[in-house]
């Protein structure tokens, strides 16, 4: 019987993120704006990596007049929805591949 790898992490550890700290949930006023590092804990990423996407186009953020960039929660929440199709998809393929590969199989 297989055990799915979230299972088999204790309670006390889901929902903390790499650093130890809680991760943010999402929910409140979607009309809202973050910070870069409110959308860096939402998205469990660093705040550079959020300047980063912001940067690529791939995270829409408006720039204040001081240097500082500002994300909408809608469009980080959609970024958030969006990243874990994308992983949840990836991980559906390297499945598939691993047991047309014969190396995931049913385990005795």
């Amino acid at each position: 019987m297989h055990t799915l790898l979230f299972e088999s992490i204790p309670a006390g550890f889901k929902g903390v993120n790499h650093a130890g700290s809680s991760t943010v949930p999402m929910g409140g006023n979607m009309n809202q704006t973050m910070t870069v590092a409110e959308v860096a804990a939402v998205l469990n990423v660093t705040p550079k990596y959020v300047l980063k996407l912001v940067r690529d186009g791939k995270l829409p953020a408006s720039a204040n007049t001081d240097g500082t960039h500002t994300v909408a929660r809608r469009d980080a929440e959609a970024y958030r929805l969006n990243a874990k199709r994308r992983g949840r998809k990836a991980l559906e393929e390297l499945a598939r591949v691993l047991q047309e590969a014969g190396i995931y199989g049913k385990q005795k």
